[in-house]
C-alpha cells in the first residue's frame, strides 16, 4: 500500500525536479528579502538627508525616481509573490501570511501608480480672470525652438540635480540642427535690470542718468529713450519724476506758495474730534492732543506735524504765547477752558477744576509744495549735449545743459545727477542677473546659456529667469530658449468667485481663509460651485465614489496676497493610487491580525 506524501515532501519534490519552482524558491527566499529590505532602509535614510540638505527634487531624481530604485521595488514585489507561492498549497494557518504579503504588494502598486499618474501642484486664481485649466508643478523644464522648423520642443531639466557650472557645463543638441545649447551657470535667485543698448535700427536717442540722494550712497541708475511710450519717463518713488522729451516745456510751477490760516478747538476727552475752522487757504494738517500723564500732573499739549514729527509742551508754557515752529508755522494757544461748558451758545468754563479741559489753537503758515519734483531733459542745441529743466518746491527752476560724464543739480534739495551716457540710436533691454547673496528680496531661479556652433564658436550668453524666454544666437543659428516649471492640464476649469479673510477680534491676524470657486466641465456642460477654507478642502468631481477611487482632484488653501484680496493660491492634489494604498494597508492589518489570532491548532501525535 502506497503511503501518501506529506505536504513538505511534495514541496521538496517539486523544488528538486522543476527548474521553475527552484527559481520561485530562490526569488522568495528570506535571504533575498532581508537584503532588499536592509538596502531600501539605508537608501531611504540617505534620501532623507538628501532632501533636508538639498531639496525634494534632488532626492526624487537620485533616489525615489531613479530606475534602480524602481527595479529594487519590483524585486521586492517579486520576492513577496514568490515567498507566498512557496507555501502552495496554502492551509488555514497560511492565511495571515498570504494576506499580509498581498497587502504589501497592493500598497507598493498604489504608490507606483500615484507617482506615475498623480501630481501635486498649485494654481493661482484671480477674481474676474479667465478660469484656470492648468496646474503649475514643481518640475523644471526647458522649451527649445528648432532653428530649422521653428517647432517647439520641451524636455525635463532640473538644474538642482546636476548644477551646471563653467567648468562642468551641460550640453543639449537643438532639434533638427547641429548646434548645441550650452548651459554653464545656475543661480537660485536672480534680479532684472534695464539697460540702454545701442541699436542702429532704432531712430530714437537714449540716455542713462545716475541720481545720488540723501537716502544712501548707492546711486539710482535710470535709462530713458526718446519717443517711447513706456521708456521715456521714470519715477523716483512718489516724490520725483524724470522725463526725456523732444523739447523742454516752460516751467509749470506755481509762482506763489499755498498758505493756511485756521483755528482748532481741542477737547481733552475727545482729541480725535477737534473743531476746525479754516479762515484762509487749505487745511494745515496739524493735530493736537491735550492731557496729562498722571492725574496730579499739569496739562500738556502735544503738537503733531503733517510729516509725523512732533513734540510735547507744558500748556502753561504755550498759553497766550506765539510759537514759531521750525516748519514755518506760527502756533498760538489763545484760550484755555479748565471745565468746558456752553453758555448761551458760547464756550465757557464752569470752575477752575480741569474736569473737561479744552484749548483754542490758532495757526498760520505756508503749506509745503505737494507737487512732485520733476526733471525734464531734451536734446540740446549742440550735438552730444542735453538741455534740462529741474523743478521742485523752490520758486526758481534749475536749467542748463550737460554732456556725458558731467554732474549737475536737478534743483532738488540734497540730490545730484550724472549723465552717464548718451546714444544717438538706442533701445532699452531688460536683462537678468544673479542676485547678490543676502539680498532683501527673493528672486527667481535662472540659467546661464549660450549657443555653440559645430566649429566651436559660441554666441552671446545671457541669463534666462524661470518663467521667461530669450533668443540666443550663434554664427549660423538662432533659437528661443524658455525655462520654467511644467504645466499640468486639468480636464475641467476652475474660477474664483470671491475670497475672504476673516480676522481675529481686535487684531489684524487672519482667522480663516474662505474662497468661493466654481468648477466647470465643458464636455458635460456642468458647473458646480464649491466652498473651501482652512482644513476644509474642495474636491471635484464631487461625491463619495470619485474620492474613494482616487479619481477626484483636491483643492486646499495654500497662499494669499495681503495687498490683493481678489486673488489666492490653491494647492492641487491628484492621487489615482489612493484606493490601492488604503486597500493594501487594510490587507496588511488584516493579515497581521490573522497571524496572531488564527493560529494553527495543536496537531495530534501519530500513533506508534
Amino acid at each position: 500500500m502506497t503511503v501518501p506524501e506529506s505536504r513538505e515532501e511534495k514541496i521538496l519534490a517539486r523544488r528538486t525536479h522543476s527548474p521553475v519552482w527552484r527559481a520561485v524558491h530562490a526569488l522568495g527566499s528570506l535571504d533575498l528579502a532581508m537584503l532588499l529590505l536592509i538596502t531600501l532602509t539605508g537608501v531611504c535614510a540617505a534620501a532623507t538627508f538628501l532632501e533636508s540638505g538639498f531639496s525634494a527634487r534632488v532626492a526624487r531624481a537620485y533616489v525615489y525616481g531613479s530606475p534602480w530604485f524602481n527595479l529594487w521595488l519590483t524585486l521586492l514585489c517579486l520576492n513577496l509573490i514568490c515567498s507566498a507561492a512557496t507555501r502552495w498549497p496554502w492551509q488555514r494557518h497560511h492565511a495571515g501570511f498570504v494576506i499580509t504579503h498581498a497587502g504589501i504588494i497592493v500598497l507598493l502598486g498604489g504608490a507606483l501608480l500615484g507617482r506615475a499618474r498623480g501630481f501635486e501642484g498649485s494654481v493661482d486664481l484671480s477674481r474676474g480672470a479667465t478660469p484656470a485649466t492648468q496646474v503649475l508643478l514643481d518640475r523644471p523644464r526647458l522649451t527649445v525652438e528648432s532653428p530649422a522648423t521653428g517647432q517647439l520642443f520641451s524636455t525635463p531639466f532640473d538644474p538642482e540635480v546636476r548644477t551646471p557650472r563653467p567648468d562642468r557645463p551641460r550640453f543639449l543638441p537643438l532639434p533638427d540642427s547641429d548646434v548645441q545649447l550650452v548651459i554653464d551657470g545656475y543661480t537660485g535667485s536672480s534680479i532684472e535690470k534695464t539697460e540702454l543698448t545701442p541699436d542702429p535700427s532704432s531712430p530714437n536717442p537714449g540716455l542713462v542718468l545716475e541720481f545720488t540722494g540723501p537716502f544712501g550712497n548707492e546711486p539710482i541708475r535710470i535709462p530713458l529713450v526718446l519717443n517711447s511710450a513706456s521708456d521715456s519717463r521714470a519715477d523716483l518713488g512718489s516724490q520725483a519724476s524724470v522725463e526725456f522729451v523732444p523739447a523742454l516745456p516752460k516751467s509749470s510751477r506755481p509762482s506763489s506758495v499755498p498758505t493756511f490760516r485756521e483755528t482748532q478747538m481741542i477737547l481733552a476727552k475727545d482729541p480725535a474730534q477737534p473743531i476746525i475752522h479754516n479762515t484762509s487757504g487749505q487745511p494745515s494738517g496739524f493735530h493736537f492732543f491735550l492731557g496729562s500723564r498722571k492725574a496730579t500732573d499739569s496739562l500738556e499739549l502735544e503738537i503733531l506735524r503733517p510729516d509725523g514729527s512732533g513734540e510735547v509742551y507744558r500748556l502753561a508754557d504755550l498759553l497766550n504765547r506765539t510759537m514759531d515752529d521750525f516748519s514755518g508755522t506760527k502756533i498760538l494757544v489763545a484760550r484755555y477752558w479748565p471745565n468746558l461748558t456752553l453758555q448761551d451758545g458760547q464756550p465757557a468754563s464752569d470752575g477752575d477744576s480741569p474736569e473737561n479741559p479744552a484749548v483754542l489753537v490758532m495757526l498760520e503758515g505756508n503749506l509745503p509744495d505737494a507737487a512732485p519734483s520733476r526733471l525734464t531733459l531734451s536734446p540740446g542745441p549742440i550735438p552730444g549735449t542735453l538741455s534740462f529743466l529741474g523743478e521742485s518746491s523752490s520758486p526758481t527752476p534749475a536749467t542748463g545743459s550737460v554732456r556725458p560724464g558731467e554732474i549737475f543739480s536737478p534743483g532738488w534739495k540734497g540730490w545730484s545727477a550724472k549723465l552717464v551716457s548718451l546714444e544717438n540710436n538706442a533701445r532699452i533691454e531688460t536683462i537678468t542677473l544673479p542676485a547678490e547673496k543676502g539680498g532683501a528680496r527673493p528672486g527667481r531661479p535662472a540659467l546661464h546659456a549660450r549657443l555653440r556652433s559645430p566649429d566651436g564658436n559660441s554666441g552671446a550668453a545671457r541669463w534666462i529667469a524661470s518663467g521667461t524666454s530669450a533668443v540666443l544666437t550663434s554664427s549660423n543659428a538662432a533659437s528661443r530658449i524658455g525655462f520654467g516649471l511644467e504645466l499640468q492640464s486639468l480636464p475641467f476649469s476652475i474660477r474664483l468667485d470671491s475670497f475672504d479673510v476673516p480676522r481675529d477680534p481686535g487684531t489684524d491676524e487672519p482667522a480663516n481663509f474662505r474662497a468661493s470657486i466654481t468648477f466647470a466641465d465643458a464636455k458635460k456642460n456642468l458647473e458646480i460651485p464649491a466652498q473651501l477654507e482652512m482644513n476644509h478642502p474642495a474636491t471635484f468631481p464631487p461625491g463619495l465614489l470619485p474620492q474613494v477611487t482616487g479619481l477626484s482632484y483636491k483643492f486646499s488653501q495654500a497662499g494669499w496676497d495681503p495687498q490683493d484680496l481678489n486673488r489666492t493660491t490653491l494647492q492641487v492634489l491628484h492621487d489615482p493610487g489612493w484606493l490601492l494604498k488604503w486597500s493594501g494597508s487594510l490587507l496588511m492589518v488584516a493579515g497581521i491580525f490573522s497571524m496572531f489570532y488564527l493560529r494553527r491548532g495543536p496537531q495530534s501525535q501519530p500513533s506508534r
